[in-house]
């Protein structure tokens, strides 16, 4: 007795290969996807314009285009807000300087000095969001222990060039002493 004959399995897990659908093909893909997502063509309409199944279209725009979209408007979002808030400190900017004169023209100097403590804040706040206020950590390398070993180092390696040494070590003591007399401004330059 035989029984029925025995097919070889098949695995229904197969990889899927991605290849552009026939939407991705199309030439007039991008307007077909615009007039879909502004709602002017149905996928329907679209499926006969590329001669593919509606589904197909759909998938097509969930998969490709929806995640693309996401991405735009989140762009779009972060922009608008950056803008409303270089906006809004604008118009803050000018209320606070009405008070400003208001206050200077009434004699009111204390609140003229209120108001100048607003304009600081508000100049600084300004500042860090265009990044023209540079807040990194000032280090100052000559006090450290590493710095003195390579003055060190670099002294005897310079012993046998004593023009060479005399004109490094000047130059050392002249840093030295412009950084305990001065600072450094917002972009990291001595003044």
């Amino acid at each position: 007795m035989s029984g029925p004959k025995e097919r070889p399995s098949v695995s229904r897990t197969r990889a899927r290969i991605t290849m552009p659908c026939k939407v991705c093909k199309h030439p007039e893909r991008s307007e077909i996807e615009k007039q879909i997502a502004a709602r002017s063509l149905t996928t329907v309409e679209a499926a006969k314009i590329v001669g593919c199944h509606n589904s197909t279209i759909s998938r097509h725009m969930y998969r490709s285009v929806a995640p693309n979209m996401r991405e735009q408007a989140q762009a779009e979002a972060n922009e608008l807000q950056s803008l409303n808030v270089l906006d809004q400190l604008r118009q803050s900017h000018q209320t606070t300087l009405q008070i400003l004169e208001e206050a200077l023209s009434e004699g009111d100097f204390r609140l003229a000095l209120k108001t100048l403590l607003v304009e600081l804040q508000q100049l600084k706040f300004k500042a860090k969001l265009t990044g023209a206020l540079n807040q990194a950590p000032q280090v100052n390398f000559s006090l450290s222990p590493e710095f003195g070993q390579l003055v060190q180092v670099l002294m005897r390696v310079l012993e046998p060039y004593p023009e060479v040494r005399e004109a490094t070590s000047q130059a050392l003591l002249e840093l030295d002493a412009a950084n305990k007399d001065g600072g450094n401004d917002e972009r990291g330059k001595q003044y």
